[in-house]
């Protein structure tokens, strides 16, 4: 499967030293857990459709009328298009270095905010408002004319982004980092126990931690005393036991939070680790 370079694969030549990158884009089709390096922090605003991002430590989904700000590392990236229409995002790239710039340009703003170590996130989340609204529809008219607007006008865009948030929820912004795993150990636990409900493929794993199928194999191995899908197999069949005991999730609708694409592969499954069908488990274990 092809990796994606974001934003080096798109980068025009005037692009490449820039520190700051804008531009929208569509798409007419559906797409799958693309394998990504953001090798630059990203801005993501979604204006249709939908995007779901995996990476080490969590399962994000953006919709349509929210934007994101993650940090750099490896994902996985999918996109749903609306019912009626194309995909589209608009999407800024920048560099660590400017967003330490900003910090300390508007130090004077956060000198006194102080942010737990606990709160700091590699992604944060928006609701698109009435000010971003019409922050989008400027940077819209920037990319139908981009031969006008110069580096600078670019960093400009982006610290006025920055700065709105800063002054309407400035520990909130500040929560957000780079993270950083020096810890193999732990890079793989976080992985492992962040995705036992989704349907993400050991070799998926394997390259969310920034390491070979075989490496990763090895690792989890001496970590967890099993193989990884022998791990995420029992895993997953626990989650769906303790599921099927509560009375308000049907049979039919477990599979899908369990990480499993169909309904046959789930029950198949289910009756190979318990002897029974997951309709019978529930009717003998539910808790009224």
């Amino acid at each position: 499967m092809k990796i994606y370079n974001l934003p080096n694969d798109f980068s025009t030549v005037e692009e490449r030293n820039s520190p700051v990158i804008i531009r929208s884009y569509q798409s007419s089709h559906n797409t799958q857990k693309h394998k990504s390096i953001l090798h630059q922090n990203m801005v993501d605003i979604l204006l249709s459709g939908q995007r779901k991002f995996i990476d080490i430590q969590d399962t994000k989904i953006l919709e349509a009328g929210e934007f994101m700000i993650l940090s750099k590392g490896n994902c996985l990236i999918s996109e749903v298009l609306p019912i009626d229409g194309l995909f589209s995002n608009v999407v800024i790239y920048f560099t660590d270095q400017v967003f330490a710039n900003f910090l300390i340009k508007y130090q004077n703003k956060i000198k006194d905010i102080e942010v737990k170590n606990t709160n700091r996130k590699p992604y944060l989340t928006y609701k698109q408002d009435r000010f971003i609204s019409n922050y989008i529809h400027s940077l819209q008219i920037m990319l139908q004319s981009p031969s006008f607007f110069s580096s600078e006008f670019n960093q400009l865009k982006l610290e006025e982004l920055l700065l709105y948030l800063l002054n309407t929820n400035a520990s909130m912004l500040l929560s957000l980092t780079i993270v950083v795993n020096n810890d193999e150990d732990m890079q793989i636990k976080m992985v492992a126990e962040n995705n036992v409900a989704s349907d993400v493929t050991v070799e998926e794993l394997a390259f969310l931690c920034n390491t070979s199928l075989s490496s990763f194999k090895r690792k989890f191995a001496r970590i967890y005393g099993t193989s990884p899908q022998k791990w995420l197999f029992d895993k997953k069949m626990k989650l769906a036991g303790d599921l099927l005991k509560e009375s308000r999730n049907s049979s039919g609708s477990i599979y899908t939070k369990v990480g499993y694409k169909s309904h046959a592969s789930f029950t198949q499954a289910f009756k190979q680790q318990y002897g029974v069908t997951p309709r019978e488990y529930q009717e003998r274990n539910m808790n009224f």
